[in-house]
This record gives structure tokens, sequence and C-alpha cells, in this order.
């Protein structure tokens, strides 16, 4: 995902993280990686399908497969709806993972940090980890081991 992909992308994750669920897609069968990515993009298109390759890369298999597999079922709503209703049950039907509440705590605690110093970065990036790939949650928390005016620049290709 590059440029302003990452807006509307992470609002879904954000939605997930809050345990927001939207209705409307059932997500039994379907495809994960890229060419589920291209399939879902085929039938309607999202900023997502930018760079599915790199997309699918940072995502869960699981998250991507029942993301997908609503997009490809989705009803007639618009193309913007249904992404964000299959983005958000997709979420709310992830296992909890125990990187995520280790990866949550650790940039919460470094973002109440990096804020008392005066520096600031998005608690979206705490957030939105669970529907990421371990991999790139790693990367993640490298990135807070980073001086605070560093970790916003880290972390934004990672969730963006």
């Amino acid at each position: 995902m590059r440029g302003g992909v990452g807006a509307r992308w992470l609002l879904g994750a954000l939605l997930v993280s809050t345990g927001a669920l939207a209705a409307g897609c059932n997500s039994s069968n379907g495809s994960s990686g890229s060419s589920g990515c291209q399939a879902a993009c085929s039938r309607c298109a999202s900023e997502l399908c930018v760079d599915c390759a790199a997309t699918s890369a940072r995502l869960r298999d699981d998250f991507e497969t029942a993301v997908y597999a609503c997009v490809l079922q989705g009803s007639d709503a618009s193309c913007d709806t249904i992404w964000t209703n299959c983005l958000i049950q997709g979420g709310g039907q992830l296992t909890p993972r125990p990187v995520d509440t280790t990866y949550r705590d650790a940039c919460l605690t470094k973002r109440s940090d990096c804020a008392a110093m005066g520096v600031n970065f998005a608690d979206d990036n705490c957030l939105a980890s669970q529907i990421l790939d371990e991999a790139v949650v790693a990367q993640a928390m490298q990135c807070l081991s980073q001086a605070c005016a560093n970790i916003a620049s880290c972390l934004s290709p990672l969730f963006n």
C-alpha cells in the first residue's frame, strides 16, 4: 500500500481494534494472498488494490481470507462500504495473539513516554497490529527502540 492507501485501511483496523463489527459479509469461503486480493479487486476496486503483493505480505492470512471472501460475496453497496464492512468483519473473526498484546502495551507505553517529551505519534499504530503478519509486528516492535522523533516514520510504511 502506497500513498494515501493507509488512511481508510487503518480506519477499518481501528474499528476492529475497538470491537466494532459490521454485518453483511460471510467469509466462510475465499482465498488469501495476492490472488485473493486480485480476485476481490476485480470485483470491487479499493485502495488496497494498489499493490496486492505488498498488501498480502503485510496482512495475516486468516484476515486476508476473510476479507477477500467477504468482498467477493459483497452486496450491491458501494465498493468503499463493502471493503470497510469486510475489513471490520474480517478483523472481528481473528483469534488474538500474545504478540499483539505485547506490542500494543509496549507501543502505548513508548507513545506516552514520547508525548511527555513533546514528541507524538499516532496511537493507531499501537492498536492495529492484530491484522498484520507476525513478522510485520516484529518489525513494528523494533521501531519502538528508536528515538521518539524517528518512530512515526519507522511505523508508517508498516501500517499505511
